[in-house]
């Protein structure tokens, strides 16, 4: 996500405009103002460079810049927040969490049944940690902490995860690192380097930021 990388300098020059501002920019008409729900899975830099490791199918990013996103200001006050993260960066998880004005609660373990690789221990296994923001409503409270799945693509998460979001949360619901649309019929917005982004995150540019310019003019 090279284009990430250096949409944190122009973030930091634009301090003179709040994002409550920026990130309303471009928006159309039926994308909601805030969301209830957000999904993020983002390209963690943090010992992710080895010869088979993550930096050799995308771009990643540093800690820093993933802890600076204005996520919190996409949600309401009362909101979750489903965070993707792997074992060798589930303390950083929890960092990027509370940076984006969120509590953790409980981490939700997606089982694979393969094994993966790990310097001290093979890794079988990723989490989605359910984060709270405020005091938001919980449709569902017999989800267990686990999903068993099986494994597609490298780091594509499976299909079951909006399932159990959808489950526990309300929407409307956006998803932030997206590929591909939710297969979903509910309200699922969605902003990544791979896709036709629904919204604009300011200092974070994506190409498809060039359509809502274009729409601005």
């Amino acid at each position: 996500m090279q284009k990430v990388h250096r949409g944190i300098e122009e973030r930091r020059e634009r301090k003179n405009v709040t994002n409550h501002q920026t990130i309303e920019e471009g928006r159309s008409p039926d994308v909601p103002r805030r969301f209830r729900t957000i999904l993020a899975d983002p390209p963690w830099e943090t010992h992710q460079q080895g010869a088979k490791g993550a930096g050799r199918h995308y771009r990643l990013m540093s800690l820093e810049c993933i802890k600076e996103m204005p996520v919190g200001d996409l949600a309401e006050a009362d909101s979750f927040l489903f965070l993707w993260t792997t074992n060798t960066v589930l303390r950083d998880a929890y960092d990027v969490a509370e940076a984006w004005g969120y509590v953790p609660r409980v981490p939700i373990t997606w089982v694979k049944f393969r094994l993966g690789l790990g310097h001290y221990a093979r890794n079988s296994t990723e989490h989605l940690l359910l984060c709270t923001r405020g005091k938001p409503s919980i449709r569902f409270r017999s989800q267990p902490t686990w999903i068993n799945a099986p494994v597609q693509e490298h780091s594509r998460k499976p299909d079951e995860q909006y399932a159990v979001i959808e489950r526990i949360s309300e929407g409307p619901f956006c998803e932030l690192f997206a590929r591909r649309r939710p297969p979903s019929n509910r309200d699922w917005f969605v902003w990544g380097n791979e896709i036709d982004s629904d919204i604009v995150i300011p200092g974070y540019p994506v190409p498809s930021d060039r359509r809502h310019n274009h729409q601005e003019k």
